[in-house]
C-alpha cells in the first residue's frame, strides 16, 4: 500500500483551471487516463478480481443487467474511489455504460502472480467487416446508455473531487470492432462502410458525452481515442481529417457546451494532426507521449499557448528503469513544463499492471518534491 498521499486536500477547481490554462502558476497537479485494477489494488490493499474488468469494459449492458456482473461493476468503481483517495488525485475515473457489443479481445503477456494477463486489440478481422455485417449489427439507442456509474460515483465523492468521465473514441471503437487490418483494407477498398460505422459511432459518442458531460458530478470528459504509431498516423492524415476530425468536433461540442474541459489521450506520432485537434475539434488538453515519438516537452514546446499537456513519463522506463532515472526523468519534464503551466504530471499512457508500482510512486514523490522547492505545500 502507499504510505502517503500525494497531497491530502482535493481540488478539482484549481484543476480544471489548469487543464484550461487559466493559471500560469501554482503547484503542478497528476493525472492519469486509467489505473489498472491490479495496480489500484496494490495501492488500496482492496483486493479485485481483475481478470473481470475487461468483462465490464466489454459488456456494459451485462454489468447492468446482470447481478453478478453488477456487483464486480460496484466494487470495481469502488476501488478506483479508494484509489483516488489514497493517491491524492482531485478526480475519480468512471466510465458511463454504453451497451455497444465489440470484438472480443485478445488476452497476452506473461505477468507475475501479482499480475493478470493484459487485454489486447484484436488485428485482425473484428464483428463488423462487411457491408451485410453492419446491416445486421443492432445498434444501441440513446435510452440504452446510462449514466449510472456517474450516479454512484457522485454519491460517493469527498468535498473537492468529481468525477473524470472517459469516452471512449469513434476511430477506437472503428478499430475493436473491425479489427486493425481490415480497417486499414477498407478504408481504401470501401471508404463509405467505414464513414457509415463512423456515423453511427458518433451518434452515440455525442449523446453519450451530452449526457456526461451535463452530470453534475462530471468536472470533465477524458476522450481516450488512440490514432498513430511510432511514425505517424494509423491511416493517412488525409483521412483523418476528412472521416475522424469533424466527428470528433461534434462531440467536443457536446462537452463544451456544458462548460466543461475536453481532454484527450491519443497514442502515437500525430504532429501531421495537431494543428486539427487543436484548432478544429478544440481539445483544452492532450494526453499520451512516448519517448522517441512524440514526447510531453517537444509537445509543450509547440503548443503551450493552446492546449495544457498531461503526463509524458516513457511506460518503458516505468516498466524497466530503476527509481533513480524515474526521478530523474520526472525532474527533467517538470523543469521543461512546469514553469509556464498548463501542465499537469503522470505517466506517457496509463497505470498500467506491468508498470513498477516503486516507480509509479517515485514518480508521485518527485512531483511532490518539485512542488514543495517551488512553495507549494499544503
Amino acid at each position: 500500500m502507499i504510505e502517503h498521499p500525494f497531497k491530502q486536500k482535493y481540488d478539482f477547481e484549481y484543476l480544471r483551471k489548469v487543464l484550461l490554462r487559466e493559471v500560469n502558476e501554482g503547484p503542478v497537479p497528476i493525472i492519469e487516463l486509467f489505473a489498472d485494477p491490479e495496480i489500484m489494488s496494490e495501492v488500496t490493499g482492496i483486493d479485485f478480481p481483475a481478470a473481470r474488468a475487461v468483462e465490464i469494459f466489454t459488456n456494459a449492458s451485462d454489468a447492468i443487467n446482470n447481478a453478478e456482473s453488477l456487483e464486480v461493476a460496484i466494487k470495481l468503481i469502488e476501488l478506483s474511489i479508494a484509489f483516488s483517495k489514497a493517491v491524492g488525485y482531485d478526480y475519480v475515473t468512471t466510465i458511463p455504460a454504453v451497451p455497444l457489443k465489440k470484438t472480443v479481445r485478445a488476452l497476452a503477456g506473461d505477468m507475475d502472480e501479482r499480475r493478470q494477463k493484459r487485454a489486447w486489440m484484436e488485428e485482425g478481422r473484428g464483428i463488423l467487416s462487411t457491408r451485410e455485417d453492419f446491416e445486421h449489427y443492432q445498434w444501441p439507442s440513446p435510452d440504452q446508455v446510462s449514466m449510472l456509474p456517474i450516479d454512484y460515483v457522485g454519491g460517493q465523492l469527498p468535498q473537492g473531487m468529481k468525477a473524470m468521465v472517459m469516452v471512449q473514441g469513434v476511430f477506437e471503437d472503428l478499430k475493436e470492432m473491425m479489427g486493425l487490418q481490415e480497417m486499414a483494407i477498407k478504408s481504401i477498398e470501401e471508404p463509405d462502410l467505414l464513414e457509415d460505422i463512423l456515423e453511427q459511432l458518433t451518434l452515440l459518442a455525442v449523446h453519450t458525452t451530452d449526457m456526461a458531460a451535463a452530470h453534475p458530478a462530471t468536472g470533465a470528459i477524458f476522450y481516450a481515442e488512440d490514432m498513430g504509431g511510432n511514425n505517424g498516423t494509423l491511416l493517412s492524415p488525409k483521412f483523418m481529417k476528412k472521416y475522424i476530425i469533424p466527428r470528433q468536433q461534434r462531440i467536443a461540442e457536446a462537452c463544451h457546451k456544458h462548460g466543461k474541459p475536453f481532454l484527450i489521450h491519443a497514442c502515437g506520432q500525430l504532429m501531421a494532426i495537431m494543428d486539427d485537434l487543436i484548432d478544429t475539434v478544440g481539445i483544452d488538453a492532450k494526453h499520451s507521449y512516448q519517448d522517441g515519438v512524440q514526447t510531453a516537452e517537444e509537445t509543450y514546446g509547440k503548443y503551450h499557448d493552446k492546449i495544457t499537456v498531461l503526463g509524458g513519463l516513457d511506460m518503458e522506463l516505468l516498466t524497466h528503469g530503476t527509481v533513480v532515472q524515474v526521478k530523474a526523468r520526472t525532474r527533467q519534464i517538470l523543469q521543461a513544463c512546469a514553469p509556464g503551466g498548463g501542465f499537469c504530471m503522470g505517466t506517457g499512457n496509463s497505470v498500467a499492471n506491468y508498470v513498477k508500482i516503486e516507480n509509479y510512486y517515485a514518480m508521485l514523490d518527485e512531483t511532490r518534491k518539485w512542488n514543495e522547492e517551488h512553495g507549494y505545500r499544503e
